[in-house]
């Protein structure tokens, strides 16, 4: 599979699986917006083709065009920059649908990629708008000619150099490096998932690599495979920076309905011959040295 399509290509992870795939030597194109920020993939210059889309005509232009063999897809919308219910739903879910719909077009089967998420449902808009697009994804795969086969990825707290400043992890790291006073957090015994943006990157080019043996519809988690308190990263990255900032668990209440666990099973990823490489100390390590010079 060397054809891709790529949503998001201009975000935290679409970013890195846009220059992974090119120096592999893969036929990468992008689908973003007109007014996309391209500062994450300037260096790509012409390895990855562009394709701006602006209404319904120019996603499926852009589909009929690039004819990939997958489409993989990453671009959301978190609910964060002050958008609307209706903002978060056109980007979480009619988006991806278009992408289905012109997918299902082409004359060849074609392979989709999904981002999904691990939220409950109740926790968010974001969550809800993503959890209603997967299975959605899943519906179609199973029906018609099933020219179009549908793998959504579970993925679990992702973390790295670079990300938005508006992630929880990138908050903490930033913080701790900076210096700041204080850094008014929850009692942290919640437990997460965190897994390095490196071995998410891998995972996801383990998937394109097997898709021919995958099922029609298959719901893949992706994570480090174990759960770690939110108390334990922080006082970790707290400690690997040397950091002066005042830690106050407990100064936040946890948000509505939160789980207070998150563990991926990644034993279906194993299968494939994939498993994370990347210790927790040694991520948030990379992030520090990375995001310090910045």
């Amino acid at each position: 599979m060397k054809s891709l399509l790529l949503t998001g290509a201009t975000g935290f992870l679409g970013s890195a699986l846009a220059r992974h795939w090119v120096r592999k030597g893969y036929q990468v194109s992008a689908l973003v917006r007109p007014t996309s920020n391209r500062r994450r993939i300037d260096g790509l210059g012409d390895a990855l083709q562009f394709y701006s889309c602006g209404n319904d005509d120019d996603v499926f232009s852009a589909i009929a065009t690039a004819a990939p063999d997958c489409i993989v897809h990453t671009a959301c919308s978190y609910g964060r920059a002050g958008e609307t219910l209706v903002d978060i739903f056109d980007a979480n879910v009619r988006f991806g649908l278009l992408l289905l719909e012109g997918a299902r077009l082409l004359d060849k089967p074609v392979a989709f990629l999904n981002t999904g998420t691990i939220l409950d449902p109740a926790v968010s808009s974001y969550a809800m708008s993503k959890q209603s697009f997967s299975a959605l994804g899943a519906l179609q795969a199973g029906h018609g000619e099933r020219r179009v086969k549908f793998i959504n990825v579970a993925l679990q707290h992702m973390y790295g150099p670079g990300d938005d400043k508006s992630k929880f992890t990138t908050h903490v790291i930033s913080s701790c490096l900076a210096n700041v006073e204080r850094l008014s957090l929850t009692s942290g015994v919640q437990e997460r998932d965190f897994v390095f943006i490196d071995d998410v990157v891998s995972a996801y080019d383990t998937i394109i690599s097997n898709m021919t043996g995958l099922g029609d519809a298959e719901h893949i988690e992706v994570g480090s495979g174990e759960a770690v308190s939110v108390r334990s990263f922080v006082k970790l990255a707290h400690a690997l920076t040397a950091s002066r900032t005042h830690l106050e668990f407990g100064a936040v209440p946890y948000r509505a309905n939160e789980a207070m666990l998150f563990q991926a099973d990644i034993n279906r990823m194993r299968s494939l011959g994939w498993a994370p490489a990347t210790s927790l100390e040694m991520g948030i390590r990379k992030t520090i040295d990375k995001d310090s010079v910045e």
